[in-house]
């Protein structure tokens, strides 16, 4: 790879981070009450979603883990951090950018690998930080609506775009 096209790549990878971190933190960010524990619904992983159906793996894996951890920073939930950086890594492992259409099968069947991946992860987050495994099953819905909310926007978001080309600049 040239030095223009790792400079192109960098730019777009913190271009999504930034998107990532913004829509984590501020944007749809709406705060829910299960039992003990206040969590927020958001949908910047979306823009996971998107980044790593545009960006090769290296690139969207960090604009995934560095926009998540500092969305949660941003927001005040700093203890989610660790968790999020390895979450929203993995949720952008399973994405392909090879393709030459956002929405592949590949990337259909990556959403729900992301849920089950986001329920796994915060699952046991939950369960480390408050010292308790069995009150963290009440999360689960609230992770089922937001990989949802995130899927359908990503859909949203990707088919006008995967229409307009732009696969093609990247």
């Amino acid at each position: 790879m040239n030095q223009k096209q790792s400079i192109k790549n960098l730019t777009f990878a913190a271009l999504f981070a930034a998107l990532i971190a913004v829509f984590t933190a501020y944007l749809f960010h709406i705060p829910i009450k299960i039992g003990t524990n206040t969590a927020y619904l958001h949908f910047g992983d979306a823009f996971i979603f998107i980044a790593a159906s545009l960006l090769s793996t290296p690139y969207a894996v960090s604009a995934a883990a560095l926009g998540g951890a500092l969305g949660d920073l941003m927001c005040g939930a700093a203890v989610w951090m660790p968790f999020t950086f390895v979450a929203k890594a993995l949720i952008a492992l399973v994405f392909t950018s090879k393709s030459e259409k956002i929405i592949c099968k590949r990337n259909v069947l990556a959403m729900a690998i992301s849920l089950v991946i986001t329920i796994v992860v915060y699952y046991i987050a939950e369960a480390l930080i408050y010292g308790n495994w069995v009150a963290p099953a009440l999360s689960i819905l609230g992770n089922v609506v937001q990989i949802v909310g995130s899927s359908m926007i990503y859909i949203v978001v990707a088919l006008p775009l995967q229409k307009s080309g732009i696969k093609k600049f990247f």
